[in-house]
């Protein structure tokens, strides 16, 4: 009797390993699948929101730096306290900086949802001189907020503009 030769190939077992390891790599790559498509939306989102800030920010900056601001308009945009927490949920939009912004931008008179989508606050710095004022901008794109607390996790914008009219009108 002639001894057989082993053939070449394969065993069972390592076809199986083999599949179990290629599965494994498969299904690591479905996964993480949403996991970027998720992180591409938030990205745009992000950038979304820094745009509107950064763009209303110049706005309001260039409204509060205007030489048509009388010192009686800037001293009533409101002081927070030093010790006070409150940012965006104390101070208000002056009415100089919302005619501007009216009068330059057809996207804050025009937008249905603008204020749902970013909160703008002015005050007067504390600890400085009353010639500055601070200007805040949060955003979000969730369509209907009804709290402030909504906005939490979002980013706070900030600039500042010194007064630059005449101080005697």
């Amino acid at each position: 009797m002639k001894p057989r030769k082993q053939q070449q190939g394969f065993s069972l077992m390592e076809v199986n390993i083999a599949i179990f390891v290629m599965a494994v790599g498969i299904l690591s790559l479905v996964v993480l699948y949403p996991l970027g498509l998720r992180e591409s939306t938030q990205g745009q989102a992000d950038l979304k929101q820094s745009m509107t800030a950064d763009f209303l920010l110049n706005m309001a900056v260039a409204a509060a730096s205007s030489t048509n601001v009388t010192w009686t308009e800037w001293q009533n945009v409101p002081k927070i306290a030093e010790d006070s927490t409150e940012t965006l949920s104390g101070g208000s939009v002056p009415a100089f900086i919302t005619k501007y912004l009216n009068n330059y931008n057809s996207y804050w008179s025009s937008a249905p949802q603008k204020e749902n989508q970013f909160r703008l606050r002015c005050c007067l710095v504390p600890g400085f001189s009353d010639r500055v004022m601070g200007i805040m901008v949060v955003s979000t794109e969730q369509d209907a907020l009804t709290s402030f607390n909504q906005y939490s996790n979002n980013p706070v914008y900030y600039a500042e503009a010194m007064f630059q009219g005449d101080l005697s009108r």
